[in-house]
């Protein structure tokens, strides 16, 4: 090949294979260029339909504002396939930027900074949005720290953007600082394998005393320990947290297999939904079962948290063998939830993945328009999603048990199926219930 590029026969030519490879760059950086201005574009279109929204809302309360977001929200993640909470918050974050942040977009679109760019002086630049910044004060900021985007990495951009933006702020540091630890939290984020991410948003010295108690922790580790440095800090976290201890270990079984948490997993109480083949729950096979219908939990983790279990109950895919399928009355059955929960999995909503131990009953034919509280007539959703179908043009039918057919606003028709479920299972379920009430608003994550 680099006889070809020579011509000469006598090994690569330099000035033709850097003419090539320059040739090379220029497309990356041509294509590069248009994504971006692309990604702009998009951004304003998603910013058009949020002021699109609001417009129709007309200034009117709050509620109606937020429904209309919704409703074009839901259009939007039923033809995309994604979930339409990720939508809305693209919209919000589009309207953000074009309505407060235009020199940062235009520079974005034109290829002079990246993505990377964008997020670290909008990230910083966030509390110039939301005090008593004057917009004169923001439009500088902005102008600076593009000007210094267009000459260094997202990292150092970071740094001085965070540091510039606090000079304009006239709020003290402590006051601030005050109000950001009401928004502490901590999150789980399911992801393959059977493992997810579990992170927490709390105060900074707080964060780096933790990892500075791990890292500690894990250098003084015995030199016969198997484990690496990170996989100790894990082990640390994961037993601060469930046992006290921060000495973690590893258990061997009777049969001498190394079971890593085996001892943490038994100080799990078992409050939400675990499926398995009941091959898998009498140790004739390694079938894997599934948390909330949605993430894979391995067999030997699953027989462990199935052994911790109070109770647990032998269910049969087919609703109709020995099960209560209708009732009188406007609540379900604690059975027919069980049915419901290991059907629906999730918010049946299309795209919506919020578990169904959380999400409310639905009837389809609303209960005051003669609908039945029968499977057939029931199905799981989100406070969002139920709020959707009850105060906007969003509409639904279940013509077949478990199979709901979505129409939008614009008439568009999306249809949501079960997700399918194994033939026979182990449910490991929450604490019952009143059987006669749904959960109080203040326990609903929406």
């Amino acid at each position: 090949m680099a006889q070809e590029i020579a011509g000469t026969g006598q090994g690569p030519d330099a000035a033709a294979l850097d003419a090539v490879q320059a040739n090379a760059l220029s497309q990356l950086a041509a294509i590069r260029t248009g994504r971006q201005a692309l990604e702009a574009h998009e951004t304003r279109v998603l910013a058009a339909l949020g002021h699109l929204a609001l417009h129709r809302a007309g200034g009117s309360s709050s509620e109606r504002s937020t429904m209309e977001m919704r409703t074009v929200a839901a259009e939007i993640g039923a033809q995309a396939q994604v979930s339409d909470r990720s939508v809305e918050r693209q919209i919000g974050d589009a309207m953000m930027l074009v309505d407060t942040w235009p020199v940062l977009l235009d520079a974005f679109a034109e290829g002079r900074i990246g993505r990377g760019h964008v997020r670290a002086i909008t990230e910083a630049g966030g509390v110039l949005a939301s005090t008593d910044v004057t917009p004169e004060q923001r439009a500088a900021f902005e102008q600076q720290m593009v000007a210094l985007a267009e000459t260094t990495t997202p990292a150092r951009v970071s740094k001085v953007a965070r540091r510039e933006a606090d000079t304009h702020l006239a709020e003290p540091l402590v006051v601030r600082h005050r109000a950001a630890r009401e928004q502490r939290r901590v999150t789980v984020e399911d992801v393959d394998d059977g493992m997810s991410w579990f992170g927490a948003l709390v105060p900074s010295v707080l964060a780096h005393g933790i990892d500075h108690r791990l890292r500690a922790g894990a250098r003084g580790k015995s030199k016969d320990d198997p484990r690496s440095i990170q996989q100790w800090r894990a082990d640390a976290f994961c037993e601060l947290l469930l046992a006290g201890t921060g000495t973690p270990t590893i258990e061997r079984t009777p049969g001498g297999a190394e079971i890593e948490h085996a001892g943490l997993l038994s100080t799990i109480t078992p409050i939400v939904q675990v499926t398995m083949p009941v091959t898998t729950m009498t140790g004739t096979s390694d079938a894997p079962g599934s948390l909330d219908g949605a993430q894979p939990v391995d067999a030997e983790t699953a027989r462990i948290l199935a052994g911790a279990a109070a109770t647990w109950q032998r269910l049969l895919t087919d609703p109709v063998r020995g099960t209560v399928v209708e009732v009188d009355t406007y609540c379900p059955t604690e059975a027919q939830r069980r049915l419901l929960r290991a059907r629906d999995q999730h918010c049946r909503f299309p795209g919506c993945g919020a578990k169904a131990r959380d999400d409310d009953a639905d009837h389809t034919i609303a209960w005051e328009d003669g609908g039945t509280t029968s499977l057939g007539n029931l199905a799981h959703l989100c406070r969002r999603h139920h709020t959707l179908k009850h105060a906007t043009a969003w509409s639904v039918t279940q013509p077949t048990p478990g199979v709901l057919h979505w129409r939008s606003p614009l008439g568009e028709a999306y249809l949501d199926r079960p997700p399918p479920v194994g033939p026979r299972f182990i449910e490991v379920h929450e604490p019952r219930l009143d059987s006669a009430a749904d959960p109080p608003d203040s326990e609903l994550p929406f």
